[in-house]
């Protein structure tokens, strides 16, 4: 797991009779979550950066790359440049 500002979080214990996820966050130490991922000191419940974010597991979008064989040919043209 990892935290919005992208520190590494070490889930240790969860207590889901509670809905709490306890853990430790490199550089800050120990924290405890509810079980939606955000942090449970968090004033008024809003987004910050001790949130817990899923570590992405989808590999990144495939660069779009165009055949300069293709763009050059002239039967492939679609538009003149009078």
């Amino acid at each position: 797991m990892r935290t919005r500002d992208r520190r590494t979080a070490t889930v240790t214990r969860v207590a889901a009779a509670e809905g709490l996820i306890h853990g430790e966050v490199q550089m800050f130490g120990p924290c405890v979550w509810r079980h939606d991922g955000r942090y449970l000191d968090t004033p008024g419940g809003a987004a910050g950066p001790l949130d817990l974010v899923a570590l992405a597991g989808e590999a990144a979008a495939p660069v779009k790359t165009v055949s300069s064989k293709h763009a050059l040919d002239p039967a492939n043209r679609s538009a003149c440049c009078d």
